[in-house]
């Protein structure tokens, strides 16, 4: 199980905040963020950061579809229509493309390879981990930072697992490297983190020099166990805590201004 005491102590090796845990349910959470039907756009990185910002939860629920491809990622637009296969790529329509792939049937292998399955549940909920109550644990966990802690979570994957392959950064929109890919990787039999935020698209929701490092709540536990005696407790790494500290520092100051 989730150590809650031994996680934050682990976070503040890390010198990162605490990640979301995602789950889906068969109810909605009580008390959280959702897009409004017939409100347009909804872009779940975004839901994600007010998650973050307002310490929280919000959900997404297979009624409401609040974007074309970050429903496709959670299982609840499937299959993956048409148009996001042109979207993504050449453009549909007349409207112009994203051009992140070269051609319509780049993306078709993206998504084949890809392999999202339908969801378990009518809602997704994302809220900070500290939020879930005795009993109940995520089924991933949703890290957000920049450079320095973004090294020591993939290097401690690596160690935890004993992997040297551990940590992946596929193609995919920010919601698909969040979501979609770690559930991907483990019905393959799979341990893999995945690191997101490379999407141009989700940028404007994300921090300056930020990305995502998602794992598994499997992967979670093992970092949990493993982190005591990994590098996190050396000199080498406390030397890159006080660098990530004056990094922190700075980002405040600019935020503040």
């Amino acid at each position: 199980m989730l150590d809650h005491k031994r996680l934050q102590d682990m976070f503040d090796l890390l010198g990162c905040e605490e990640p979301l845990g995602v789950t889906y349910a068969e109810n909605a959470p009580d008390t959280s963020l959702t897009p409004a039907p017939d409100s347009g756009h909804a872009c779940i990185v975004n839901y994600l950061r007010m998650a973050r910002a307002k310490k929280t939860s919000v959900h997404f629920s297979a009624d409401v579809v609040g974007c074309m491809g970050g429903w496709v990622y959670l299982g609840y637009a499937l299959p993956a229509p048409e148009r996001i296969v042109h979207f993504v790529t050449t453009g549909w329509q007349g409207q112009e493309g994203e051009r992140y792939l070269p051609a319509p049937d780049s993306m078709r292998r993206f998504l084949k390879d890809l392999d999202v399955r339908p969801a378990p549940a009518p809602f997704c909920a994302a809220k900070p981990l500290s939020l879930f109550r005795e009993g109940e644990e995520p089924l991933l966990a949703v890290f957000h930072c920049r450079g320095e802690t973004l090294t020591g979570l993939a290097m401690l994957a690596g160690f935890a697992l004993d992997d040297h392959d551990a940590v992946a950064i596929p193609f995919g929109s920010g919601c698909a490297n969040i979501f979609a890919w770690p559930l991907t990787y483990r019905r393959r039999g799979l341990k893999k983190a995945v690191i997101g935020g490379a999407d141009p698209s989700c940028r404007p929701f994300m921090g300056v020099d930020e990305l995502s490092f998602t794992v598994t709540t499997d992967v979670l536990l093992a970092m949990q166990e493993a982190f005591p005696r990994s590098f996190l407790k050396g000199k080498t790494w406390a030397g890159v805590k006080k660098k990530i500290d004056r990094s922190r520092k700075r980002w405040e100051e600019n935020a503040a201004r």
